[in-house]
C-alpha cells in the first residue's frame, strides 16, 4: 500500500507539473499561425437554447442585438424547449429575433439538432441565455474562419463576480489555469473542451449530437476535430457569466460539467486515443486531458485510501506539509481549486458509470443575477 501511494503520487505530481510547464511555455513562445483576415465577415445564425428564462431572456437579446457585426449578416434564434414561464413572450416581444419553439423540453441536444435546420449562416454561434458577450466578440472571432484549417472556436470566459467569496475565488483560479492550457492546446493543435456561453462552429463542419449529450458544446467540437478542422480558444473574443457563490451549487455545476466531458471522452476514446492521424491533439492533448477528467481523481482516491497505511512519521509530516500549504493564501486556494475539481470529476465518473444523471440541465440560480 505504501508502494500504490507514492506510485499514484508520482504519476500524479508528473502528469500535471510535466503539462503544466509545456503550457505554460507554449503560451510565452508560441502564438496560433493561421491566415486571419480582419475584414472576414460571414454570415452568422446566433442560437440561444432558452427554457424557463425569463428573469435573464430579455437581457440577454438586449446584449445580442447590440453585437458590433453588420445586421445583414447576422441572424438570431431563440430555441425554446416548452417553457411555461413568460419566455417566449419575451421573445415574441424582439421583431428581430426569430423564436422556434418545441412542445416538450428533450434537453438541449434535441433542441439544437433542430435549430441547426433553420441556420441560415456560414457559422453557428451558440450562446446561453445566462452568459453576456461582449459587444467586438464577432468582429474579433469571425476573422478566424478565413483559414480554411478552422472549424470551430471558443472565447475567454470573464468572471463578473471573481472575488466576491471562497467559492468564486476558486473559480476564479480554476479559470486562470484552465484558460493558460486550452490556450496552449489552440496553439499545439486543437481544444475540445469548448465554453457553452459562447462557441462558434463552421455550419458546414456540424454534425447531429447525441440525444442524451450532456456536454453538447464539447461533443460538437470533438466532432469538428474528427473532420480534421481545428478547434481553437481565441483569446480576444471575450464573454462574462456570473459563477455560482456556494459550494452546493458550485459542485453541482462541475459534477455535471465533468459527467458531460467524461460521456463524450468515452465516446471518441477509439477515435483520438493516441491515434497519430490527429497529430498532437491524438498524441498527447486527448490523452492528457482524459487522464485529468478520469483517471486522475481515481488515483486520488487510491492514494486517499493507501495513505492511511503509511508509517506514521510520514503520515504526519504530509499532513504538516499540507498544513503549512493552507497556511498560505494562494497555495490554500490553489489547492482547494483543485480538490474541488478532482471531486466533482469523480462523482461524473460514477454518474456516468452508473448512468445516474438526467441529460436535462438543472438551472443553477447562483448564476442568473443580471438585472
Amino acid at each position: 500500500m505504501e508502494f500504490i501511494f507514492w506510485f499514484c503520487l508520482t504519476i500524479l505530481a508528473s502528469v500535471y507539473f510535466g503539462y503544466y510547464v509545456l503550457c505554460l511555455y507554449t503560451v510565452r513562445t508560441k502564438s496560433l499561425k493561421l491566415k486571419v483576415n480582419k475584414n472576414f465577415k460571414p454570415m452568422v445564425s446566433i442560437v440561444i437554447p432558452t427554457w424557463n428564462e425569463e428573469s435573464t431572456i430579455e437581457g440577454k437579446l438586449k446584449n445580442t442585438l447590440e453585437l458590433k457585426y453588420p445586421r445583414n449578416k447576422l441572424e438570431i434564434i431563440v430555441i425554446d424547449s416548452g417553457s411555461t414561464d413568460l419566455t417566449k413572450k419575451i421573445v415574441n416581444r424582439f421583431k428581430k429575433v426569430k423564436l422556434i419553439e418545441e412542445k416538450e423540453r428533450k434537453g438541449k441536444a434535441c433542441a439544437l439538432n433542430k435549430a441547426f435546420k433553420f441556420c441560415n449562416g456560414d457559422v453557428i454561434v451558440i450562446t446561453d441565455a445566462d452568459s453576456r458577450l461582449k459587444e467586438d466578440i464577432l468582429l474579433k472571432s469571425m476573422p478566424y474562419f478565413f483559414d480554411p484549417k478552422v472549424g470551430a472556436l471558443t472565447g475567454k470566459l470573464i468572471l463578473i463576480n471573481p472575488d466576491e467569496n471562497i467559492v468564486t475565488k476558486i473559480e476564479k483560479n480554476y479559470r486562470d489555469i484552465y484558460h493558460l492550457i486550452r490556450s496552449a492546446e489552440s496553439i499545439l493543435d486543437s481544444t475540445t473542451i469548448f465554453h457553452g456561453p459562447f462557441s462558434a462552429f463552421r455550419k458546414n463542419s456540424i454534425e447531429k449530437i447525441f440525444t442524451d449529450s450532456v456536454a453538447d458544446d464539447t461533443e460538437l467540437a470533438f466532432r469538428v476535430r474528427k473532420k480534421n478542422y481545428k478547434t481553437l480558444l481565441i483569446d480576444n473574443a471575450i464573454f462574462w457569466e456570473y459563477t455560482p457563490s456556494k459550494f452546493s451549487e458550485r459542485i453541482k455545476l462541475k459534477q455535471r460539467r465533468a459527467h458531460g466531458i467524461i460521456q463524450v471522452m468515452f465516446r471518441f476514446f477509439s477515435t483520438f486515443f493516441f491515434n497519430s492521424n490527429y497529430e498532437l491533439f491524438g498524441l498527447l492533448i486527448f490523452p492528457v486531458e482524459f487522464f485529468m477528467h478520469v483517471i486522475s481523481p481515481i488515483l486520488i482516491f487510491v492514494m486517499v485510501i493507501s495513505a492511511f497505511f503509511l508509517p506514521l512519521k510520514i503520515l504526519i509530516l504530509l499532513l504538516i506539509g499540507l498544513l503549512v500549504g493552507f497556511l498560505i493564501p494562494k497555495v490554500r486556494s490553489l489547492i482547494l481549486t483543485f480538490l474541488h475539481t478532482q471531486y466533482a470529476c469523480f462523482k461524473g465518473t460514477i454518474n456516468y458509470v452508473f448512468n445516474n444523471q438526467s441529460f436535462k440541465w438543472e438551472k443553477i440560480h447562483g448564476t442568473r443575477r443580471y438585472l
